[in-house]
């Protein structure tokens, strides 16, 4: 005895969907960035130079501006330049605009989100000078985090199959 089950369009279509929404994503790609070889000492630049240490009292107002931006953009390299709590608004979709802050931590290997849906913990990842996290029921979301050069900004977007498009201006607290 055989038995057929008939199987209409709905059915089909929900197959399909559920196949669509459960497949694997592919991760995104591995940038590594170049780093100049270093060109081979010569003698002369082997022997100290000798120069007279100069008081705190007769730097002049630049080189002590100069001194303070340059100690700013160092202490902004590697993880520190994501590490911190940043806010801003941005497009979620059947949603809307919402408020939403993100923690991310001293090594910028997770975020943690926070917004009137609630606080979700991700693990991300950097990429030269990119964060990347997926968040969402299925992971769905696709999150990139690029900080600006002035370490108080950063561009953030959202993108999903499921209308998450959004991009906005974050900034550091």
């Amino acid at each position: 005895m055989r038995i057929s089950l008939p199987i209409n369009r709905r059915t089909c279509f929900l197959i399909a969907t559920l196949l669509v929404v459960t497949a694997h994503h592919v991760p995104a790609p591995i940038v590594e960035e170049e780093k100049p070889t270093p060109a081979p000492a010569s003698k002369e630049e082997s022997k100290p130079k000798k120069t007279r240490p100069k008081s705190k009292s007769v730097e002049t107002g630049s080189r002590a501006k100069s001194l303070s931006k340059s100690s700013q953009t160092l202490s902004l390299q590697g993880p520190a330049r994501f590490a911190g709590t940043w806010s801003g608004m941005i497009n979620q979709g059947v949603l809307g605009d919402i408020a939403i802050s993100l923690i991310i931590n001293a090594t910028g290997t997770s975020v943690q989100e926070t917004s009137k849906i609630g606080t979700f913990a991700y693990p991300a990842a950097i990429g030269g000078n990119t964060m990347t996290w997926k968040s969402g029921w299925l992971s769905e979301i696709g999150w990139t985090f690029t900080p600006n050069n002035d370490g108080k900004t950063a561009v953030v977007t959202a993108t999903s199959a499921f209308g998450v498009n959004g991009s906005a201006t974050f900034q550091r607290r």
